[in-house]
């Protein structure tokens, strides 16, 4: 498989034997994650190696108490990959451990990710898409991986995701995509249910709605955005703040968000930042000036759009923000697709990964023709 491919992974049980089969094979993966996030935290804060490990103690009893299938998945995978479970709980709260070291730094704006949601009346096929351009650090884009799982109690998910952490952005077979992005919260934040996993919760649904229900259940560690969309069009953004929370509802069949808040309730609460605001109304441009109807090829044109640079959709390290496009996902929930490009999508083709063939077992994925890359403008 070419290097410019995120792996895919399948797996199917229990959940701990879904975690220890994952474990099993992206142990490599896991190791150099935990290694380099650690280092980054290191080179970042100043914090030892032990310390940054001990941060994440806290976050194990909001799991437990609030997701046990997902504790039960990180016990499988600590025995698969045969990697200390305290190192893997780190992974699954490793923007909570980065802010707890920083304390005694000044907070630094972090800008990520820009995310949509289109309806069937604006598709072709009449489908549901969703998507997001995954902008963090750049060392995070070798450790992509696409997980298929299968369990005995849940719907089947479809998941991208950095090896050993248990969820960023996906579908499942109900028809649900989630995705999340970066939003600050003026109260900083706390123990509690680490951010990343809130998207788990959010696939266990049928709908949207149902979704956003699961997910305000965990005293949240963080605040969080996720953009939530089902099969039968329901089209939600929640700004969810440590202790507020603000929505968004499609206008015309459209959704987008980047990293500043919207909801009325905000209203006043942050000043936005240019590089979110850009990149935010150049998504909204895009769609509501794109010809009727919209494909996948036209929205992963969109996500290479380098206008505005620096701060654009496709991004790529400036001074001042050393943050890239790591992964570009787009989900067909119509058809349980996930497209992704591995780093920036200008100079890397979308694989399609499926789950129509989830019962069969079959891994194949499908690519991109690839003559039209180049390098970024």
């Amino acid at each position: 498989m070419s290097a410019a491919i995120l792996p895919f992974v399948h797996a199917r049980g229990s959940w701990g034997d879904i975690g220890y089969q994952i474990g099993q094979m992206t142990a490599p993966l896991i190791r150099r994650h935990i290694d380099a996030w650690l280092q980054h935290v290191i080179d970042s804060t100043g914090s030892s190696r032990d310390a940054a490990i001990a941060a994440a103690a806290p976050f194990a009893a909001p799991i437990q108490a609030h997701a046990p299938f997902l504790w039960e998945e990180l016990e499988g995978m600590t025995r698969g990959s045969d990697t200390p479970i305290a190192e893997l709980l780190m992974l699954q709260a490793r923007a909570e451990v980065m802010r707890a070291q920083q304390e005694a730094l000044a907070p630094e704006a972090v800008l990520e990710c820009t995310s949509f949601a289109v309806g069937a009346s604006r598709t072709a096929g009449e489908s549901v898409f969703f998507g997001q351009n995954v902008d963090l650090v750049p060392f995070i884009e070798a450790f992509g991986v696409v997980i298929r799982q299968y369990p005995n109690d849940a719907p089947a998910t479809l998941l991208y995701t950095s090896a050993g952490l248990l969820g960023h952005n996906g579908l499942n077979e109900a028809g649900v995509g989630v995705c999340a992005n970066f939003i600050d919260d003026p109260k900083g934040w706390r123990d509690g249910f680490p951010r990343y996993l809130l998207s788990r919760l959010a696939l266990r649904q049928d709908t949207a709605e149902t979704a956003l229900e699961a997910v305000f259940v965990p005293p949240r560690a963080a605040s969080r955005n996720l953009l939530l969309a089902d099969v039968q069009g329901t089209l939600i953004n929640a700004e969810l703040l440590i202790e507020e929370a603000g929505f968004l509802r499609a206008e015309d069949d459209v959704l987008v968000h980047a990293n500043h808040l919207e909801a009325d309730v905000f209203e006043g609460l942050e000043t936005p930042s240019e590089n979110s605001l850009c990149r935010r109304q150049r998504l909204q441009a895009l769609l509501d000036g794109a010809p009727s109807p919209l494909t996948v090829t036209d929205l992963q044109h969109m996500y290479r759009d380098h206008a505005n640079a620096p701060h654009s959709l496709c991004a790529h390290p400036y001074e001042g923000r050393n943050l890239q496009t790591v992964v570009s996902v787009i989900g067909n929930l119509t058809e349980r697709k996930l497209y992704a490009a591995k780093g920036s999508p200008c100079r890397a083709p979308y694989a399609t990964y499926t789950l129509a063939t989830c019962q069969q077992g079959a891994l194949s994925v499908q690519v991109e023709d690839t003559t039209f890359l180049g390098s970024a403008s």
